[in-house]
């Protein structure tokens, strides 16, 4: 059709784009809840009486954030491992940890900052992925 004028864009273009963003960062954090929650589970099989607890939340707020993770609980030591992520002023953050009580470092991993959602995807699949791979976790800190 030639001599038409080119339609104005409504938004929509850009709305789908970022429903499909937030979509898929949904179900990454999803993916880190299953994954954090098979790694408690498979820690609680191999250490006999331990209490295990999958973290998921969701604040609000200036920067709103997200946490994945998992707490292990064995005789009167306590593990924590974490993903957060966070919005701050147009970007991501991504950072993940590993305590023993509360106090002492176990891992930190190195915070990443990045505008690219899927930067941040990659970086909460990455960071989930090392967490979960500390299978003598109890033992080397109990």
């Amino acid at each position: 059709m030639q001599g038409q004028a080119p339609k104005a864009s409504t938004g929509k273009e850009e709305m789908n784009a970022r429903s499909a963003g937030a979509a898929t960062l949904l179900g990454a954090l999803n993916d880190a809840c299953e994954d954090f929650q098979r790694y408690g589970q498979q820690v609680a099989a191999t250490h006999g009486p331990i209490h295990w607890e999958l973290i998921g939340r969701i604040g609000p707020g200036e920067a709103p954030f997200a946490l994945v993770g998992v707490v292990l609980r064995y005789d009167r030591t306590t593990v924590d491992l974490g993903v957060d992520l966070w919005v701050r002023q147009g970007g991501f953050e991504v950072s993940g940890y590993g305590t023993v009580d509360g106090r002492r470092l176990l891992v930190d991993l190195p915070d990443v900052v990045t505008e690219d959602i899927d930067e941040a995807i990659r970086v909460l699949r990455e960071y989930t992925r090392r967490l979960c791979s500390y299978r003598n976790v109890l033992d080397d800190v109990a």
